[in-house]
């Protein structure tokens, strides 16, 4: 039977789909691995793309080129900046970065000499002497951060402890010292392209090493320096994993600031009445005749008596669900422009909804990104949001499926496939020990997490990798914790649950159940794991984490055996 959705959601997806990728650029990539051997091709029969998004620092911004049998392939990418940054992967064999833009790029390597030759990847197309010179310049990087230790390889040994000034000056130094290998490069002249690259990456490393350092050492007070706090970069192309990671570093950093901020009382200035009466206009009605005329007339005058702050007041009401969405965004928004710079301010309020996936609704995710999408300035950083959003839906019909379930029981019900959920009011350790012995004969690798908790939701990002890659005796449980202080919508955790592939048995506990089982699961720690072998027995208590993958399957084999 089909699953029906009201006509407005309908619309709603089709708008998101539509708004913001319609023109949205397009790299072509093809190519030939050479040699290609059949045995090569069992074993890697596809090479995977990757690109950046600037909003967030873990996407699944893939795609896969499927090799043909005389070893040509072709994809297309998009690409939401002028340059960025792409990546190839052929099945870890083989990988290299290069500089992507609209138009065609052609990339030829030879499958006899991989892991073999100095040079392996040869360019055509967009950015051709760029990338064909890119092997040269981190080859030269490497024997100029190796023969100045200092500022090279040993560099980040003794960043930390530095002082405010010192450590600027270290940052500086070292970015001269990057600055420096274009010039030593043999070709006879570097390709302009490269030397922006080489030198985009340069300047944000730069900056993201000192705002790493004033997020390690938050008792320091932050440079008044412009080239501190000038962060037009992030609208500048080329986008860059270094650009990202400098995005992802200043984002914690605003987020420490605009915490600061709160606690001390201080407070942004409150939503002008003219875009409150505005937003009301806009998403609440129908209006007589005598409403839209007194709203209207606020709107005009931009400022309002208390009888019609009232009289807002109770339009609000009629739909102060949606509403409630917009003023808190806003709210952020103020803030973010009372403390940092015009372009700042407007990453950061594109990174709002990102940073928060977790805490809407699928449905409220697309509201919020309609609106969110009138308030931001950069076309960058819209287009990003779009992508970003246009990924947390795509699996919707699932979603709605799982929540849609009700019938959760004490034994593990599939729900949808791979996806198994399990609840109970008896005791905690009856519940654990009945799972345990349910799921006998195979280990058992224990997820305890909870959704509000930032670094669960940073480990959970690698479980699913994770689980692709350990056989099907191993089953991955998830335990999500309760949390006394932040109560949580069962269908959010749904959501997240389906959103991020988290494939396995699902448990979900309650308060009393979470103290009787304080010995068992020891640590009752969210981001906390453990491994049981096939016998019921725990193999270990404080087994690494999700994203320690090599040393966690390396626990998870030796607990099987």
């Amino acid at each position: 039977m089909r699953t029906k959705f009201p006509l407005t959601f309908i619309v709603i997806l089709l708008c998101i789909s539509l708004n913001g990728f319609a023109s949205t650029d397009s790299l072509i990539i093809k190519g030939r691995i050479l040699n290609l051997t059949g045995r090569l091709y069992r074993q890697a029969p596809a090479i995977t793309f990757s690109r950046n998004n600037i909003l967030q620092p873990k996407s699944e911004l893939t795609k896969q080129a499927p090799l043909q049998a005389d070893g040509t392939f072709r994809v297309s990418l998009p690409v939401l900046f002028p340059n960025e940054e792409i990546y190839l992967d052929y099945s870890g064999k083989a990988g290299t970065a290069f500089l992507g833009s609209k138009g065609e790029i052609e990339i030829i390597f030879d499958g006899d000499s991989i892991a073999k030759a100095k040079k392996l990847f040869y360019f055509a197309g967009v950015n051709a002497t760029a990338n064909n010179q890119y092997t040269e310049y981190l080859a030269t990087l490497n024997k100029t951060f190796t023969a100045n230790s200092v500022l090279g390889t040993n560099f980040y040994k003794t960043f930390w402890e530095k002082s405010p000034a010192a450590a600027e000056t270290a940052a500086a130094n070292r970015a001269d010292l990057r600055a420096s290998v274009i010039g030593r490069l043999t070709s006879s002249v570097s390709d302009p392209s490269l030397s922006q690259w080489t030198q985009s990456i340069t300047d944000d490393e730069k900056l993201q090493n000192l705002y790493e350092y004033y997020l390690s050492n938050p008792l320091e007070t932050p440079s008044s320096n412009k080239s501190f706090t000038d962060l037009s970069r992030l609208n500048n192309s080329p986008l860059t994993a270094q650009r990202v990671s400098l995005a992802d570093r200043f984002g914690s950093f605003a987020d420490i600031k605009k915490e600061e901020r709160l606690n001390s009382g201080s407070r942004a200035s409150s939503l002008q009445v003219k875009l409150m009466a505005t937003m009301i206009k806009e998403n609440t009605g129908p209006f007589s005749e005598d409403e839209a005329e007194k709203l209207n007339s606020i709107i005009e005058r931009g400022k309002a008596e208390k009888i019609e702050l009232d009289f807002l007041n109770t339009l609000y009401k009629r739909n102060s669900s949606k509403l409630d969405l917009f003023f808190a965004f806003e709210a952020d928004s103020r803030s973010n422009h009372s403390l940092f710079d015009s372009v700042a301010a407007d990453f950061l309020s594109a990174r709002y909804l990102p940073e928060n996936f977790h805490k809407f609704s699928y449905k409220n995710q697309v509201v919020l990104n309609n609106y969110i999408q009138s308030r931001l300035k950069s076309p960058h950083f819209r287009q990003s949001l779009n992508e970003l959003v246009k990924l947390e839906v795509k699996d919707s019909v699932n979603i709605a499926k799982m929540i849609a379930f009700r019938g959760i029981k004490p034994t593990p019900t599939e729900v949808l496939p791979e996806y198994w959920l399990a609840e109970s009011e008896g005791r905690g350790n009856d519940f654990v020990n009945s799972i345990i012995d349910l799921y006998n004969g195979k280990t058992l690798y224990l997820l305890k997490w909870n959704i509000d908790d930032p670094k669960s939701r940073e480990e959970l990002e690698y479980a699913s990798a994770l689980r692709s890659r350990l056989p099907t005796n191993v089953e991955f449980v998830y335990v999500h914790l309760p949390n006394e202080e932040v109560s949580v919508s069962t269908d959010l955790v749904k959501q997240y649950i389906v959103r991020h592939q988290l494939k396995g048995v699902h448990l979900f506990l309650n308060s009393n159940q979470l103290i009787e089982l304080l010995i068992k699961l020891n640590p009752l720690d969210s981001a906390t794991f453990a491994i049981i072998k096939p016998n019921g027995k725990f193999a270990t208590k404080k087994a690494p984490a999700p994203s320690q993958t090599e040393e966690v399957i390396k626990a998870i084999q030796q607990a099987g055996n």
